[in-house]
Parts: structure tokens; sequence; C-alpha cells
């Protein structure tokens, strides 16, 4: 029983974890200003690999991820995922850089219905009814903030999907999530390298806006996507989907509190009418869990 305890602590802490340093990406983009979506997604996948390279030589297992690369239906997998976390990068990238913050923001409230509703089709986790009625309530929130930006567009639902695919795939996988991400962003390197060679050929600065200040945001962008991933795996591989889905509105609460901090926005009572029907509905998931979950949020 302690055990299961502490493990179920350990997936709480990365879940909320890897949703918080999420939240802080968005300022991240806005402080790069006008560059290339693509030119971002390229240093996000070329400075994750060099970093990743480096943590599996120091753990001692660059042979155990070869050894995917001869796994034809593992390797199979991996293709796939690599896509729909590639495809979630270029569109939430490009939303944030082309004015469309608050659908890019949607698509991450989205994202943890999608992926209870997957979890449950695919995975086959099983709610009671109390964690069904706190699904509603946090759908509930979902509808109001949809409707609060007049409707849900292609952005926001391609955020959500290309996203929730990519989790419940990769769950399924049972990869360590350092390895995983390896093989991940090894897949992308011919193109990050052809696009990195096509800026060169063009003329463009490969660091962004060039100079020592860019190319540090260059070599940041490695870390701000690493450690909220490997986070992110790691509390899917202790929890159970839905529980892990709805931990990620730390996500968008993170984003909120940002925007009040430090961008001066003010709270008002739309967001309230949004946010409120989610923190309840996360309330009652988490307080209706059998006891030993529960103990975890008393004492954990």
């Amino acid at each position: 029983m302690a055990e299961m305890v502490q493990t179920r602590a350990r997936g709480i802490l990365f879940a909320l974890s890897a949703g918080i340093l999420w939240g802080f990406v968005p300022a991240y983009i806005h402080f790069l200003g006008n560059i290339d979506p693509l030119e971002i997604v390229a240093h996000r996948s070329f400075w994750s690999l060099l970093m990743l390279f480096g943590m599996v030589m120091w753990r001692r297992q660059i042979s155990m991820a070869l050894n995917v690369f001869f796994n034809k239906k593992l390797l199979f997998s991996f293709m796939i995922t690599t896509c729909f976390l590639s495809a979630n990068w270029i569109i939430y990238v490009y939303a944030v850089q082309s004015g469309n913050v608050a659908s890019a923001a949607l698509g991450y409230f989205i994202y943890p219905i999608c992926t209870v509703l997957l979890s449950v089709i695919i995975l086959r986790e099983r709610l009671s009814r109390w964690a069904w009625s706190a699904i509603c309530c946090v759908l509930i929130g979902v509808v109001v903030k949809s409707f609060l930006i007049a409707g849900v567009p292609w952005v926001a639902l391609s955020v959500a999907v290309t996203f929730s695919l990519y989790a419940v795939v990769r769950k399924g996988l049972e990869v360590d999530p350092i390895l995983g991400l390896l093989v991940e962003t090894i897949m992308l390197l011919p193109m990050t390298l052809a696009f990195f060679g096509w800026l060169s050929w063009s003329g463009q600065s490969v660091f962004f806006a060039g100079g020592i200040l860019f190319i540090f945001l260059a070599m940041f962008v490695g870390v701000l996507t690493v450690v909220p991933l490997i986070l992110f795996h790691a509390g899917n591989q202790l929890l159970s989907m839905t529980t892990a889905s709805l931990l990620f509105y730390s996500n968008p609460t993170t984003q909120l509190v940002i925007a009040i901090l430090l961008f001066g926005e003010a709270f008002a009572a739309r967001d309230l009418l949004a946010f409120g029907p989610i923190w309840l509905g996360i309330a009652v998931y988490f307080f209706t869990l059998p006891k030993s979950g529960r103990s975890v949020l008393l004492n954990g």
C-alpha cells in the first residue's frame, strides 16, 4: 500500500510539474517575436535531441535506444507518435504567432477531455460515477470557454486532438520517457537539418534573428521542451490517463497566473465562469478517489 501511494504521489508531482512548466511556453514564444514557426520547431527538435542524447549516454542506454529501430512494430508506432508531436508543435507555434493565442489555449482546455475519451475507448480505462460527474463539470468549463471566444476553431481542435493521440499512443508503448523522446527527435533530425540547410542557403540566420541572445534562446528551447515532456510521460506512466489529463489543467491555470502577474491582465468574471467548473470538477475527481488515492493529496 505504501509503495502504491508513493508511486501515485510521484506521478502527481510529475504531471503537475509538466503542466506548470508548459505554462511558460507562450511567454517564451511571445518574447521571440515574429519568427517562422517551422524554425522554432526545428530548434526544439535539434536541441532536444542533443540534450536527450547526452542523458542517454550518461545512463549508458544507447544500445536500448537503437534497438527500437530494429523492432518494426515499435518503430512504426514511434513514426506515428513523431508525426503527432511535430504536428502539435507546428500548429501551436503558428497559433501563438498568428494572434490565435486564445484558440491555442483552448486546445489545451479541450485536450484532457479528448484524452479521457480516448483512454476509455482505446486503453479501456473505467471511470466511476463520481469521475464521470467530475468530467461533466470540466466539460461545462470547456464549453463556456469555447462560447466566450465565439466557437471552437480548427486550431483549438487540432492542438487538442494531435496531443491527445500522441499521449495515448505513447502510453500504450510503455517505453522509458527519455528513450522514447530520443527516438522521436532522431526521426525528426533529417527534416531538421534540411530546414537549417535551407535557411543557410537562402542567407537567413539559423539562430532566429541572430546575435548572442537569440543563440541562447535557441538552445534554451531544448530545455523548455525536454524537461516538461519527460515529466509528462513519467506522470502518464505512473497514473491513469484520466488522472494525468485532469492534472494537465495546471497548464492553462499557470498561463492565467502569468497573464495576470506578468502581463497585467485582469481576472475577469468570464475567467471564473470557465475555470470555476474546471477547478470544481478536478476537486470532485480527486476527493472522491479511493482512500489510498486521496491520502497522496493529503499526506503525499
